[in-house]
């Protein structure tokens, strides 16, 4: 394990579960081919912005603006 490997996994134990929870569904997300943009507006609104309202989740996960 590198140390930016070994680095990262400690940033991620200092998460709360619910955080760690977010971040491997987004990172989940980001793994499928063509949805980089989406998991980086997800990680804006739901991890940056902890912003959970119904037009916030859809504007992340659909590129739609209101």
């Amino acid at each position: 394990m590198t140390e930016q490997e070994k680095a990262d996994a400690t940033e991620r134990n200092n998460l709360s579960v619910v955080d760690r929870v977010l971040v491997e569904f987004i990172d989940a997300v980001a793994a499928e081919d063509g949805y980089s943009e989406i998991s980086v507006r997800l990680k804006h609104t739901m991890l940056d912005e902890r912003d959970f309202s119904e037009a916030a989740l859809e504007r992340a996960l659909f590129g739609v603006e209101q």
